[in-house]
């Protein structure tokens, strides 16, 4: 049995309240500890998406492992920057996850959460995010890459993506409406339960528009120090104190490419940090998308990477 808390993480003076969906275990009687917290971060090419994107098969295995799961909206791009929108939330859910739920959970739940076991995931855009957060003072105790965004420099991310050649140029009024209104922290998904492109949403529009023409970071980081937002600039920053880090991805993903992550594995292990790549033979993106608990891809592929989070608290 697994139960949901809904808190304001943060206050933004145009997005307003910005929630985070807390998982966990109900408390019992022979709680004997407190227990470790995962924050784990959407997928959606930093300008779509929600946390309710988030696999539920996922988060139920997490906190079945033992985990509090918190699931933070944050800010998304363009109304803000990369760096100073999703970037810089990430970094400060962690400082909420540490200073602030533990108490209110408590509270609230009768739940102990133990503020020094605080680890980080992410799916796509929000494993570049959960990456990012490896390079800061205080970093997460471990952290889980699910085909996430880095090494932003890299020619494909300028490269048009294919399967988005035959999306028709849209109206640029139409599309510059992203930036009307209060800052957004959710938006619907990029594509329709029968996997078609969502065209009539500004939001979705302007997603699928960038990736078909390989402009993604010229208009969510417009100053174009991708270095500064970048999760990859961290790891010689960092160097050997970089935390432990589980990398899964698909050999088979379009929409990041499967060598980034053997390129941060390389990078992290010669450094001296603990970096092991879960390869997944023949997977895209969002891999877990559909899968059960017990089936064969997720007991082979997302188990193993999630355990190695629990493994190091």
């Amino acid at each position: 049995m697994t139960s949901m808390t809904k808190f304001i993480w943060k206050k933004d003076a145009s997005a307003g309240d910005i929630p985070a969906y807390v998982h966990y275990a109900p408390a019992v009687e022979d709680d004997s500890k407190p227990r470790p917290i995962v924050l784990n971060f959407h997928a959606g090419g930093f300008m779509a998406g929600t946390t309710h994107m988030t696999s539920p098969v996922v988060v139920a295995a997490l906190v079945e492992l033992g985990f509090i799961v918190v699931l933070p909206e944050y800010r998304l791009c363009p109304q803000v920057s990369l760096r100073d929108g999703p970037v810089q939330d990430a970094a400060d859910s962690l400082d909420w996850a540490r200073n602030e739920l533990p108490r209110l959970l408590k509270e609230t739940a009768g739940v102990e959460a133990d503020s020094t076991k605080v680890c980080a995931m992410g799916h796509s855009a929000g494993g570049g995010l959960a990456l990012s957060l490896g390079s800061l003072p205080n970093p997460p105790v471990a952290i889980a890459d699910f085909y996430g965004s880095k090494y932003l420099r890299d020619p494909f991310w300028s490269k048009p993506l294919p399967m988005f050649a035959a999306v028709p140029p849209l109206d640029t009024a139409f599309l510059n409406k992203i930036y009307d209104g209060p800052q957004a922290i959710s938006s619907p998904p990029m594509f329709t339960p029968e996997g078609k492109p969502v065209l009539d949403n500004p939001r979705t529009a302007t997603l699928i528009s960038a990736l078909r023409d390989g402009t993604t970071y010229n208009i969510i980081q417009p100053d174009g120090d991708l270095e500064s937002a970048d999760p990859a600039t961290g790891f010689k920053a960092k160097g050997k104190a970089f935390p432990p880090t589980v990398f899964l991805h698909g050999t088979a993903d379009i929409f990041a490419p499967f060598y980034l992550a053997e390129r941060a594995v390389e990078e992290l292990s010669a450094q001296g940090v603990e970096a092991v790549l879960i390869k997944a033979d023949g997977h895209g993106h969002i891999l877990e998308r559909g899968m059960q608990r017990h089936d064969e891809g997720f007991e082979k592929y997302v188990m193993p990477a999630l355990k190695f989070l629990k493994e190091r608290v």
